[in-house]
């Protein structure tokens, strides 16, 4: 089949958007918008110091998912033991390591000749050419969350969840990259951030489901990155969703005022 490679791009997109959804509610929530960049980067800069140490890119899934654990987690840890003490200004620490971490890879990459090609991977991703492999990893955070939301919601609403959050978002960056986590992880979660259950859920999986068919197609036609294209297009599709229910919500007042 022509296009029996996209199967597992597609079903990639899918689990991390349902995952990404489940964290993005309590990111705002709480409040926390930049842990998202911050704990990416940080596992992208993991990824980055293993793929260095050993000379190229190509190194085994279960080594990078190691390398990023062993920075993401210690990170996680420091913000949950800081977040009631330094309440006013835990987002601006937040943005502090976003900013380190990023200026460490730059650092790091600063003498190879192929560091621009590998900080453009881990931002861009590499949705495009995920392979049936790279499904299984993916579904397991995706399963997980699902799992913890119905059976353990307190592990989500309590101070572990930053430990839930530097387990799970290594597995997704490595597939989406740090710009499409991001978007994946903010923009359906704020689309439909005044709704509630059931129709929260369809509104978000909607806007996502939309923006990934836009910019796939975006970046099949035109050549384009794909992570970039999707990220557009799924701010797009967020928008023109939170314009249209808000039109809704205009009429539906207007017609209930005599």
């Amino acid at each position: 089949m022509a296009y029996s490679w996209m199967v597992a791009p597609i079903f990639v997109g899918l689990f991390a958007l349902f995952a990404n959804i489940i964290l993005g509610r309590q990111v705002l929530k709480r409040g926390v918008i930049f842990i998202d960049l911050a704990m990416a980067q940080i596992a992208a800069l993991g990824v980055l110091i293993i793929q260095l140490s050993v000379g190229h890119a190509d190194v085994a899934f279960s080594s990078k998912l190691l390398a990023s654990w062993v920075l993401t987690v210690p990170a996680a840890i420091l913000l949950g033991c800081l977040e009631r003490k330094v309440d006013q200004h835990l987002e601006a620490l937040i943005g502090l390591l976003y900013v380190l971490a990023a200026c460490l890879a730059v650092i790091l990459v600063s003498h190879n000749p192929h560091g621009k090609e590998m900080i453009s991977s881990l931002l861009n991703g590499r949705l495009l050419w995920s392979s049936p492999s790279d499904v299984l990893p993916v579904f397991c955070v995706a399963a997980a969350l699902f799992a913890i939301q119905v059976w353990r919601g307190s592990w989500l609403t309590g101070r572990g969840f930053y430990i839930l959050f530097a387990i799970a978002i290594p597995p997704l960056v490595m597939s989406l990259g740090v710009y499409l986590e991001f978007a994946c992880l903010i923009i359906p979660a704020l689309s439909v951030a005044a709704m509630k259950n059931r129709v929260m859920w369809l509104g978000a999986i909607g806007v996502g489901v939309a923006g990934g068919v836009g910019g796939f197609y975006t970046s099949l036609i035109w050549d384009f990155p794909v992570g970039p294209c999707v990220v557009l297009s799924m701010a797009t599709a967020g928008l023109v969703y939170s314009v249209a229910l808000s039109a809704a919500s205009n009429m539906s007042h207007q017609k209930s005022v005599p």
